[in-house]
């Protein structure tokens, strides 16, 4: 059995030297056309559609609590369905291409356009086929969504996960378990069906079926090849993550020499703008090698499970291939004006970008929760010692008692904090602050105290929390900021109470005094209250360039919660954010002063390892 594994491997080695040495520039030309096309006719279509579906549903973007209810929602339903097919169906595109001059090398042709004007025929097909995997995708996604709903809402609406272990444990692990024992099979089901789908495109492309015929033969084709299938995605998985890091981490080492020639002022925008237009041809080269070497094992299995079932793709396919398809002039033409296009628009790109690896500015270091680790969350110390780290700014919980006072707590119960059983939301201030005493730390203060002690010393982030349904906190704010004089942010995850206090304050005297900030957990698109507060507060598992871009081009400021560690707040350095929230305040100061040292080369080096990475 290993000799003729090793034959196997020998012939495949030879099979992709032979295709790659006779085709490489047809399919990577064949690679770029697909890639500029989707770009000017397909990824435009897609926004638009997704606008309109977003709209359909009242919204211009969803984020932490109305994300759940968006995707259970028709129209959310669909959103995701079309994201999902449109990502396949540009990834079924580039594959298509290669896999119709893959075809060609074992015929004995040599004509791109023919191929190109194949692929265009057999478009509606492809797309069809991409709209069923996703359609099958987000059913099931949208199945486990329903399951889970109870666990998800708590997850993205930030509630505090203590009160419901101890308070609620036994429906907490009912939804867990109904989740798991749901999504097991689903999941199973679900790679079953792709395993089985997996020669659909070739047939697709490579004969004239009804697409439920071709998914029968593709069926057909893989029993008995469902383990070999797997094994091969999976080791074309770790030798693609291989490569990249080992293609970063080795462009870094030399981008690290070659700067050592440069003096700073050498480096013009001319040299940068050629620079990047260099990483950028190398990124398509690499993607499109990814994309030939995993359209090639498609192929080969194809055309060896063929033969095994006594077919020849030469002789079965030949007619197809052979069929005339010539390029129209106009067609052609429209895909040199569409490339001319792209790279004008890619220069511009290139121009704004290339600002980014310049010394990054300054970064504001905010405390979480007072003082983080400091001391005592929320605490009168934690934030004493903020104030004598001279931060900026530090970040307080609040929300309503019983009795109207407003507490600096952050969890629904005092259970984690003091042993106590007290509900805030439905205790007097009175009783918090007993449970605080009796468990041994300092007797807490409200809201107004903490105005008192911060003033002209260091600047609040307020953020608005609730157990509840109730609206009522916003006003009790703002009854204690009235005669507040020095600047304050008001942040929530909550966009009702969020859109609550900024219809108060609307034409006020307050207005000049308030920054909002609105925290999001997870969000898709951009709601009206995205786009209309002061500042963004990202989880940083969300953060990325596209959301980093949009909202420092409107003149918001983009902070990150909540960065823990040195490596992270580097990271975040670089990437040009206006800020972290941290429980570890002197390890984020010390971190920035260590990379206000570094040298110009440094930082050049720095700016462009995370932005690739990003």
């Amino acid at each position: 059995m290993l000799p003729n594994l090793l034959h196997r491997i020998r012939h495949f080695v030879y099979y992709l030297a032979s295709s790659l040495k006779n085709r490489g520039i047809a399919m990577f030309g064949a690679y770029l056309l697909v890639q500029a096309s989707w770009l000017a006719i397909f990824a435009p279509l897609s926004i638009v559609v997704s606008e309109a579906l977003m709209s359909w549903y009242g919204l211009k973007g969803v984020a932490n609590q109305e994300l759940l209810a968006f995707f259970l929602s028709p129209s959310g339903y669909l959103f995701a369905i079309w994201l999902v097919a449109m990502a396949l169906f540009n990834f079924f595109l580039q594959q298509g291409a290669l896999t119709l001059l893959l075809a060609q090398h074992e015929v004995n042709k040599r004509s791109v356009s023919q191929a190109i004007r194949l692929l265009v025929n057999r478009a509606w097909t492809i797309a069809r086929l991409a709209f069923l995997q996703s359609a099958l995708l987000i059913s099931i996604s949208c199945t486990l969504l329903f399951i889970g709903r109870w666990l998800f809402g708590l997850m993205l609406a930030d509630w505090d996960i203590n009160y419901y272990l101890d308070q609620q444990r036994n429906q907490l692990w009912f939804y867990f378990a109904a989740l798991s024992i749901g999504g097991l099979p689903l999941a199973v089901w679900l790679g079953a069906k792709w395993l089985n789908w997996w020669f659909a495109l070739p047939f697709c492309m490579l004969q004239k079926k009804p697409l439920l015929a071709q998914l029968k033969d593709s069926t057909q084709l893989s029993i008995g090849q469902r383990k070999l299938i797997l094994c091969l995605n999976l080791a074309w998985f770790a030798l693609r993550t291989s490569v990249f890091i080992a293609v970063i981490a080795g462009f870094i080492w030399l981008l690290r020499i070659s700067l050592n020639w440069w003096a700073p002022e050498d480096v013009t925008p001319l040299v940068l703008l050629l620079f990047s237009a260099t990483v950028l041809a190398g990124g398509s080269v690499l993607s499109f090698l990814d994309t030939w070497l995993y359209a090639s094992i498609q192929f080969y299995l194809f055309k060896v499970l063929l033969k095994q079932h006594k077919e020849s793709v030469s002789k079965q396919h030949q007619q197809v291939l052979n069929e005339n398809h010539r390029v129209h002039l106009g067609l052609r033409l429209m895909f040199i004006a569409v490339l001319l296009l792209g790279a004008s628009e890619m220069k511009e790109e290139i121009s704004a970008f290339s600002q980014r690896f310049s010394e990054p500015s300054s970064m504001l270091v905010m405390g979480h929760r007072a003082g983080g680790w400091l001391a005592l969350e929320n605490s009168l110390e934690g934030l004493q010692k903020s104030i004598n780290l001279e931060l900026p700014v530090t970040e307080i919980d609040v929300q309503l008692t019983a009795d109207g006072q407003i507490a600096v707590v952050h969890d629904r119960d005092l259970r984690r904090l003091t042993g106590s059983d007290l509900v805030v939301p439905e205790s007097s201030f009175a009783q918090i602050q007993q449970a605080f005493v009796d468990a041994g730390f300092s007797q807490p203060q409200a809201l107004p105290y903490w105005l008192k002690k911060s003033a002209n010393k260091i600047t609040l982030n307020i953020e608005l929390k609730r157990y509840n349904n109730s609206l009522a906190l916003v006003p009790a704010l703002l009854e204690s900021l009235k005669e507040y004089p020095y600047p304050v942010i008001i942040s929530s995850l909550d966009i009702e109470l969020l859109e609550e206090l900024k219809l108060q304050i609307s034409g006020t005297e307050l207005a000049n005094r308030i920054s909002t900030a609105f925290i999001a957990a997870a969000s898709f698109g951009e709601s009206a209250v995205q786009q209309n507060v002061d500042m963004l507060i990202v989880n940083q598992q969300w953060l990325n360039a596209w959301r980093l871009f949009s909202a420092q081009q409107r003149g918001q400021e983009v902070h990150v919660w909540t960065v823990n560690n040195a490596a992270d707040v580097e990271r975040l350095y670089y990437l040009r954010v206006n800020g972290v929230v941290t429980d570890s305040p002197i390890m984020a100061l010390e971190t920035l002063e260590r990379l206000n040292g570094l040298s110009d080369v440094d930082h050049i080096v720095n700016s462009l390892r995370y932005w690739l990475a990003l």
